[in-house]
């Protein structure tokens, strides 16, 4: 009887052999060659594109200024400062940047992630920022410049908005709210109550009534939550505002994505809608329309002056940042005033607010004294007519024209680029009524509002 062994067989005729594929080579090899080869391409092709493509300076869909090539230098290199530049100017200019962006939302939100580029995914289509924390050095010392003014002469109040994380804490993940803001308004409320102007009743009421008083994708508050917090001041100063039966609104915008949409770029979510709120009696309670209360408004960036006869500025609707749309970017110093108005000192509305945007300079007037800043604002401000100097932020764009009826001319300095003493200014304008209005954020985290207490200690 023969016995079989396997003597003589190699190890592949045990085994089976595999089918040969091209070159001879078996099935999964050449799979393995071929993936190897489609990922080289898509390294190189993605490589030769950056070389091949000019670089971006500006990215629409983030709203932000992209890296540009750094230069070489033997020290930024031998201090690894080089490399980590070419990091970020390489990530910032890698091609089709704002689709991959997009890209990766998209599949963060599929696989059931609440939060992208501090940015959470809400309920009712929202996309709401991640609240900053409050930097308790920062806030004190921003408190104290405020009350300081007051202490000085002023009549001051402090407008903080709550973010939409607080207002609208029912459309965040169930995890995500957290008490900080609360707790700082709370504070605000408590250590400056004659001083603080609480707009979060009345932002809270009219969300509850379903008003839309922050946008779903930007940050900032609509005009309708403006309008909450106009309510809130004239509350308190103890004036009638103009009510809402009086004004009408007029839809100007209905494709805004805002500075949320371009942190998270989240394929889908639908653009926002841009309201204004005109009167229904221009002469009577107008922001920007009627003879009597058409506004001149002069803007300084800190180099250069100009003027409109307008709050808004409807080219802007036609760009990126629509909210500009809202007495523009945000600039050093802008005056406005109602053409309408008594000039009191004689000179013309333009030749004022430009004296008022360019004369002064930084450091002018620090030989006066704190005390006499504030009684000469109390003295001479029935002489030129009503005004109030708004220390703000972004905020502040689409709730002053609110104010227009109310007072004959508008200052809002921006501390952030305004670089002039403050009380000096307050000094040369006659102007005794200040309003501090920020929101939550800027005010917990903005050191620059701070440079108010640095000049009243000059003056004293």
């Amino acid at each position: 009887m023969a016995i079989e062994t396997n003597q003589g067989l190699s190890a592949e005729s045990i085994r089976g052999k595999k089918p040969a594929g091209p070159f001879g080579l078996n099935a999964e090899k050449a799979g393995n060659i071929a993936m190897a080869g489609l990922f080289l391409l898509f390294i190189f092709t993605f490589a030769i594109a950056q070389l091949v493509l000019p670089d971006r300076q500006f990215s629409a869909q983030e709203n932000r200024y992209l890296t540009a090539k750094p230069a070489f230098t033997w020290q930024k290199l031998r201090s690894a400062q080089y490399m980590s530049q070419i990091e970020t100017y390489l990530t910032d200019q890698f091609p089709g940047r704002d689709n991959w962006v997009s890209f990766k939302a998209l599949a963060q939100h599929m696989s059931n992630q609440k939060e992208n580029n501090q940015v959470y995914f809400a309920a009712d289509g929202y996309l709401i920022g991640k609240p900053q924390a409050v930097n308790p050095d920062i806030f004190e010392k921003n408190l104290q410049s405020v009350k300081g003014l007051e202490e000085a002469g002023y009549q001051v109040a402090l407008l903080v908005s709550p973010m939409a994380g607080q207002v609208l804490r029912d459309n965040l993940p169930a995890w995500a709210y957290g008490p900080e803001q609360a707790e700082m308004l709370a504070q605000l409320d408590r250590k400056a109550p004659e001083l603080f102007v609480n707009a979060e009743p009345y932002l809270d009421q009219a969300a509850a009534a379903g008003r839309q008083v922050f946008f779903r994708t930007d940050h900032h508050w609509t005009m309708a939550g403006a309008y909450q917090a106009y309510l809130a001041y004239m509350e308190w100063l103890g004036e009638p505002a103009v009510p809402m039966t009086a004004l009408k609104e007029e839809v100007v915008s209905d494709n805004f994505y805002g500075t949320l949409w371009s942190k998270n770029s989240l394929p889908g979510i639908k653009p926002d809608s841009i309201s204004v709120f005109q009167p229904l009696d221009p002469g009577v309670t107008s922001a920007g329309a009627g003879d009597s209360l058409t506004p001149e408004v002069t803007y300084f960036d800190g180099s250069k002056t100009w003027q409109t006869d307008s709050l808004y500025q409807a080219e802007f609707l036609q760009k990126k940042d629509q909210y500009a749309y809202f007495l523009g970017q945000n600039q050093a110093l802008v005056v406005i005033r109602r053409q309408g108005a008594e000039e009191g000192n004689g000179q013309g509305a333009a030749a004022e607010a430009k004296s008022a945007v360019a004369g002064a300079k930084p450091g002018a007037g620090a030989d006066r004294g704190a005390g006499e800043a504030g009684v000469g604002a109390k003295a001479e401000a029935g002489s030129a007519g009503r005004k109030l100097l708004i220390f703000k932020d972004s905020y502040a764009h689409a709730f002053v024209p609110f104010l227009l009826p109310h007072f004959d001319e508008i200052h809002l300095a921006d501390l952030r680029y305004w670089k002039q003493d403050p009380i000096a200014y307050l000094k040369e304008q006659g102007i005794h009524q200040v309003l501090f209005l920020y929101n939550a954020d800027d005010f917990a985290g903005d050191r620059s509002i701070s440079q108010v207490g640095a000049y009243l200690a000059r003056h004293k």
